[in-house]
């Protein structure tokens, strides 16, 4: 949270407001108790709080109500700030299957606070809830922010214990002591892309998330204490504001795998929003080249006319799109939010040219713009900064420095607020002006990516101290609805993905946890809980190998390769391999000169070509199928990967085998479909059973039996 030089002052009540002097809560045979269909939560009469799995009795969380919660409040006269947490300073009701701790006693500086909490349990949604509300009634005192339900002694002493944590498009853990203590800010894919996680053992688990339909910023935090060898979970919500609805806060106990949880959250958005269907040439793309055209020192590398030249190199590679970077008269990462055309490469009129020419040849043009930093050097910060920027609790801007060159100054930038209508307003023209060059969409970078951070502002549309992150969905919302009344076909893309742009975003480019291959990365949590989605693989180099290749095609995501440096442009150009020396100059990670020299570019390129006609041939499972990862499949193989989709009655699997070297005897099978065909890139049909050669991917298509 928020780096204050505060004085922190721990508060804690000596006696109970009701209640024995003994401390117990009920009478001697008497205790608090709820149940849904796989648990029992009970409070006893001291004050302990045990969710147990129905099924074998298992304790799957050993908490206690009197470290139940911890409030954060500030003085606004004088900025100190003054924690609070129960020890039996409460109030206790218990109304049916309602359990309330209602605080009305708060003290600091020597005087009562005009403050009241109250926390409730209850049963939801075949959950146990945890929601309640928050009042100040003085403008003297804010709550800066709860932490709630705090849930030690999850998973007390349980072996084989897995994590499923929404990082990026998520990251599964095997190794408690390896995951250790983690907080995810969310929304983000930086932080948190869905507000809810995931703890395992073989055939139960607990499921912890926020049922906020609003969406707003929280921060999951999940740590592993190896002593007592068990998790203790939280949520914090900022708030900077004098009243507060705790939104549902859910503990589910569930038998199975993780999809159960997967399940049970998709199941609460789909109350909740209404889901994004994009445009029909999204769907059917085979993924773009993502070039750019002029470097941050200015270094023209791709000429609008040399757009043709990207076209062919496209082509090649089979890939439908193209994503223009640095098109603009700053280059990439430079006068942003400045983007005219630059008369040096060709201006307006020779960029409106190539980009028909682009869609005569049946391919499509994406611009970039960035969504959330501004060039320091502009005039546009200097007389809009103070409406636009993010302003720390410091009242300082968030200053960021991005260098591509060793040898060039690094640039400066401000992050932008989507809370300024001016900022939002500056960003929606930008749609307008691609629009109007004939753009088939435009990409604005960071969106899904940065974390939501505070911004103490009072130029901007939110209160101070809320962050920007409902902002970003407003501002997509407006851009897309407005340019799809221009041209029903245009698009809105930005960097990465989170569950709170995704019903507004129709193309994802790839980035974070999950987009490549990564320890700990697990993409099957995002793809499975929003099977919807539409994105690239992330891949910064000028050719993917046959590995990244088969990676992306088993998880269903668009192909990539990016054109950033000199040495990228003659490698696709003339299949000339880099050295070292033509990356000497990079400041930042330079193309993989290690993954170039594995293969001739011409044999690369031909791999991927015959990949993405391979999925275009099995569209229905590879572009219109919904991702199920291997619910329902049966695999067995070392070092195979099996992934599935289904469309209708019938289920396409994917299978890799992922070693190198060797071929693989595997087998795979799905109750209750029958085996229609198998099929390899390359060839219509293949022998089922026979192994699987290596680093090759085969699909089998089974459909249900009939009744």
């Amino acid at each position: 949270m928020e780096t204050m030089k505060k004085t922190i002052i721990l508060l804690f009540a000596l006696c109970w407001i009701i209640g024995p002097k003994n401390h117990n809560l009920f009478a001697a045979s008497e205790k608090f108790e709820l149940k849904t269909s796989e648990a029992t939560l009970t409070i006893d009469q001291k004050g302990n709080l045990k969710v147990v799995q129905n099924k074998g009795q298992i304790v799957q969380i050993n908490a206690s109500i009197n470290n139940l919660w911890k409030i954060t409040l500030k003085n606004n006269l004088n900025n100190k700030e003054y924690q609070f947490a129960p020890d039996k300073n409460f109030t206790i009701e218990k109304s049916g299957n309602v359990f309330r701790l209602i605080v009305s006693t708060f003290s600091a500086e020597n005087k009562t606070l005009p403050v009241k909490a109250e926390f409730t349990i209850s049963v939801k949604a075949d959950a146990f809830c945890f929601s309640g509300s928050l009042k100040s009634d003085s403008g003297e005192w804010i709550f800066k922010e709860l932490e709630y339900p705090c849930l030690p002694g999850i998973f007390s002493n349980n072996k084989n214990i897995s994590i499923y944590w929404p990082q990026g498009l998520g990251t599964c853990f095997n190794d408690p002591e390896v995951f250790g203590s983690r907080s995810l800010w969310y929304p983000s894919a930086m932080g948190g892309a869905m507000q809810w996680f995931s703890v395992n053992s073989p055939d139960a688990g607990i499921y912890i998330g926020s049922h906020d339909p609003s969406q707003a910023t929280k921060v999951l935090n999940l740590s592993f204490t190896k002593p007592d060898k068990a998790f203790t979970a939280s949520i914090t919500s900022p708030i900077y504001g004098n009243d507060f609805q705790i939104p549902d806060m859910m503990v589910k106990s569930y038998i199975g795998k993780w999809y159960n949880a997967s399940k049970y959250y998709r199941g609460w958005y789909d109350k909740n929003f209404k889901t994004f269907r994009s445009a029909d040439w999204v769907i059917d793309d085979s993924g773009w080249l993502l070039a750019i055209l002029k470097q941050q020192n200015m270094e023209v590398m791709w000429p609008y006319k040399d757009i043709d030249k990207l076209c062919d190199i496209a082509d090649q590679f089979n890939l439908s799109t193209i994503g223009l970077f640095g098109w603009a008269v700053g280059g990439h990462d430079h006068l942003y939010p400045n983007y005219p055309p630059d008369n040096l490469m060709g201006g307006r009129i020779e960029l409106k040219k190539a980009i028909e020419r682009a869609h005569k040849r049946g391919i499509k043009i994406i611009l970039y713009a960035n969504g959330k930093i501004m060039d320091t050097s502009t005039d546009y910060y200097l007389y809009n900064g103070i409406e636009t920027i993010v302003l720390k609790g410091n009242k300082q801007p968030d200053i960021q420095y991005y260098i591509k060159q060793k040898n060039s100054t690094p640039v400066i930038f401000a992050q932008a607020c989507t809370g300024s209508e001016v900022w939002r307003r500056t960003m929606f023209d930008l749609g307008l002006q691609a629009v109007s060059l004939g753009a088939d969409g435009i990409l604005y970078d960071q969106l899904g990516v940065m974390l939501p951070e505070l911004c103490f502002s009072n130029n901007h549309d939110h209160h101070p101290g809320e962050s920007d992150s409902r902002y970003r969905l407003q501002m997509i919302h407006e851009i897309s609805q407005k340019m799809k009344e221009i041209n029903p076909g245009f698009i809105v893309m930005t960097e990465a993905t989170n569950d709170a742009i995704i019903r507004e975003i129709d193309y994802f480019h790839g980035w974070g946890l999950g987009t490549a291959e990564a320890q700990n990365a697990f993409p099957e949590l995002y793809r499975y809980t929003f099977p919807e989605l539409l994105a690239t693989q992330r891949n910064p180099n000028p050719m993917i190998t046959r590995t990244e290749a088969n990676f992306a095609a088993i998880y269903g995501f668009r192909h990539e390769i990016e054109s950033r440096y000199p040495g990228d442009v003659e490698y696709l150009l003339h299949g000339t391999l880099p050295t070292a020396g033509s990356y000497a100059n990079v400041a930042g990670p330079p193309s993989l000169l290690s993954q170039m020299s594995l293969v001739p570019a011409e044999e690369a390129t031909k791999y991927v070509h015959l990949l993405i006609e391979f999925e275009k041939l099995n569209q229905d499972f590879f572009r219109h199928g919904k991702f199920i990862d291997q619910e329902g499949i049966e695999i067995t193989g070392s070092n195979v990967v099996a992934k599935a989709f289904l469309n209708g009655n019938r289920v396409g699997v994917v299978v890799w085998n992922k070693n190198e070297g060797a071929r693989n005897e595997f087998s795979v099978s799905v109750p209750g479909y029958q085996l229609k065909n198998a099929t390899e890139p390359g060839k219509e049909k293949v022998d089922a059973s026979s192994p699987l050669n290596a680093n090759t991917v085969r699909l089998f298509v089974f459909e249900k039996n009939s009744l």
